[in-house]
């Protein structure tokens, strides 16, 4: 009896330590911090720059937290080895900005099956489990640089005419949305989208020639709608040497201190900005949340910002704090 007593005493007191010492593992791993990768198209870009400057920023507000860039530059088969190095490595979570849309879905089903959270910041997915989505509504900011071409379009008594997009990779949803909004704009109106080129390198150098090609078939174009900020710059030489930049009526999606400066000379009519460092720092806050058992958004939204001659003074101020901060110090 007495020896039965004594081995049940002992079994308390080894599934009370082992209960213990769990424990104390939850909490170290807890003090030991989090290892939380961005996952990015192509660090060159400012656009995702200033997504991983936004992640950084509010992941410095908490202690012992690491992230991990990662550039797959434009690349989905990088973008795919690089989730694999990452999971080996024993990230705790990723945020990620695919390469395009389809290619997201071979990176949710990796992250899965090695219980990995994965919070997606812009672009989308075409199918797949994620944990929460950051996004910017393109659809009705692609709109409203639509609106505002409309605008300048009636007070420049110009009723109908061509225009071209030179547009971000279709293949992402993204780049779908933003074609849609400006399409649905200017539905109904005289004016046609006749000319939709794709950007495949995203530099200023080749929306140049993307717009010099069109200028060139089409030397009385009336309108261009640019969807990446790259291209809102590097069509300038394109239309200066053309000599239409005061007749062509140009808007553009997202935006930087050299945008803003092209708004207020009256190089660019409007641009739809996002705010990608805000961007960053939801997709930071909803991992965060998740990883440390709090509640958070599934979807969350981020508004563009329509930049105009009107009102480019007055929203200047955001524009630094959440579009481009960190480019005003370089």
């Amino acid at each position: 009896m007495r020896k039965k007593l004594a081995l049940g005493l002992l079994l308390a007191v080894f599934v009370t330590t082992m209960v213990f010492a769990a424990g104390q593992k939850e909490v170290a791993t807890k003090e030991q911090g989090y290892r939380i990768a961005y996952m990015t198209p192509a660090l060159h870009i400012p656009f995702w720059k200033d997504i991983a400057d936004g992640i950084r920023d509010e992941a410095a507000k908490i202690p012992n937290i690491t992230i991990v860039n990662s550039d797959s530059k434009l690349s989905a088969a990088t973008q795919f080895q690089n989730a694999q190095d990452l999971i080996v490595s024993g990230i705790d979570a990723i945020i990620i900005s695919p390469t395009d849309s389809a290619s997201c879905p071979a990176v949710l089903e990796l992250a899965e099956e090695n219980k990995v959270p994965v919070i997606i910041c812009d672009i989308g997915t075409d199918s797949g489990n994620f944990t929460a989505f950051v996004a910017t509504d393109n659809d009705k900011g692609a709109r409203s640089a639509g609106e505002y071409f409309l605008k300048v379009a009636k007070e420049r008594n110009i009723t109908s005419g061509d225009v071209a997009i030179i547009a971000i990779s279709q293949a992402r949803q993204n780049g779908k949305d933003r074609t849609k909004g400006f399409s649905d704009a200017l539905a109904g109106t005289n004016f046609k989208v006749t000319t939709l080129l794709e950007c495949k390198e995203y530099t200023r150098s080749e929306s140049m020639n993307l717009a010099q090609d069109i200028l060139a078939s089409n030397p009385k174009l009336t309108g261009l709608f640019t969807q990446h900020d790259e291209a809102n710059l590097g069509v300038m030489p394109a239309k200066d040497t053309a000599g239409v930049t005061k007749a062509l009526i140009h808007v553009g999606f997202d935006g930087s201190p050299e945008t803003v400066e092209a708004i207020k000379s009256g190089k660019i009519s409007a641009a739809a900005m996002q705010q990608p460092v805000t961007m960053g720092r939801e997709a930071f806050k909803a991992t965060y949340a998740y990883l440390t058992g709090q509640s958070f958004d599934k979807k969350i939204v981020v508004d563009t910002i329509l930049v105009t001659a009107e009102n480019v003074l007055e929203v200047e101020p955001i524009l630094e704090d959440n579009v481009y901060p960190n480019e005003l110090s370089m």
